[in-house]
């Protein structure tokens, strides 16, 4: 069951992982089920002042981070991204103490609370996923022609942060402790996610061959071949091959550069060129068919029974 992507989602990456991951959980639950009450109460006094300390220390950082837009939050550099490693900074700070006021408010409630579960871990993972957007980028040389892609991940994820985080303070049950929480980690919402033009800048480096492309799909199979990839990747190279052709005889009035290629607008190779690129672009895009007796009941009962047996 732990494979089932709802019950991951619902319970296991903050339900699970919450207690693994933070300081002082764990210590706490361990020294509550000692055999030995004496010591377990004095290991749990102990931590429990530690727990406190740690969710006070949590508070004023994400009240302080989240009041400034994120500008108290620390940055490596000044470079094109250090605003989005502070507004990571402050998303971490309010998940950090949403987090622990979850846990404090509901207790084991949390876990027959599955929507505010699932909520949470989804902070935590776009956390995670912008982390390593960032991480990329870096360890690619800080490329400049990469950054829309940087810009636009970041836009999306933090709006779903947003989302998320008043998703979470609206379903709690103690009210006022959501309207001071909200208070604390989400005054008001800025992220909206990636405008149109960020969004059409970014497709126009995915319409061209370009070293962004290459970085992009560098683990991907990309040589020509059999598999559908590679057939993709083929028909992409072939359409770009002879864009040109097209856009000088649209500009020439022509639709049809069979006609253009008759008239002796276009040179055997070109015709060729746009004839490959054609039929590759067909093939990509074939779809499988069935004759209509092959669907019938009869036959699909009869299908379905020879692979029973």
């Amino acid at each position: 069951m732990e494979g089932a992507n709802i019950l991951t989602r619902n319970l296991i990456v903050f339900g699970q992982g919450a207690i693994r991951a933070h300081p002082c959980l764990m210590p706490e639950m361990l020294a509550l089920a000692d055999p030995d009450e004496d010591r377990g109460l004095e290991a749990f006094h102990e931590v429990f002042w530690k727990h406190l300390r740690h969710t006070g220390w949590n508070a004023l950082r994400a009240i302080g981070r989240a009041w400034t837009g994120g500008m108290l939050a620390p940055a490596p550099g000044s470079g094109p991204t250090a605003g989005h490693y502070r507004r990571l900074g402050r998303y971490a700070a309010g998940f950090a103490l949403l987090a622990d006021a979850a846990l404090g408010l509901l207790g084991g409630g949390l876990k027959r609370s599955e929507l505010i579960s699932a909520r949470l871990g989804d902070v935590l993972s776009e956390l995670y996923l912008l982390s390593a957007v960032l991480k990329r980028w870096e360890d690619e040389g800080r490329r400049h022609d990469d950054l829309p892609l940087v810009h636009w991940c970041m836009e999306r994820g933090c709006a779903t942060i947003e989302a998320r985080f008043d998703q979470v303070l609206a379903n709690l049950p103690s009210r006022p402790a959501a309207w001071a929480l909200r208070a604390a980690v989400l005054p008001w919402r800025r992220a909206r996610g990636p405008r149109d033009a960020l969004t059409r800048e970014c497709a126009g480096l995915l319409l061209k061959p370009s070293p962004t492309h290459d970085r992009l799909a560098a683990d991907l199979q990309r040589e020509p071949g059999d598999d559908p990839l590679g057939r993709l990747t083929r028909a992409f190279a072939l359409v770009d091959a002879v864009q040109p052709l097209r856009d000088r005889l649209r500009q020439g009035g022509v639709r049809d550069w069979r006609e253009a290629h008759r008239r002796g607008a276009l040179t055997d190779d070109q015709a060729a060129q746009l004839q490959a690129a054609e039929d590759t672009v067909a093939e990509v895009l074939q779809v499988d068919d069935f004759a209509p007796e092959e669907l019938s009941p009869a036959r699909c009962g009869a299908a379905a029974g020879q692979a029973g047996g």
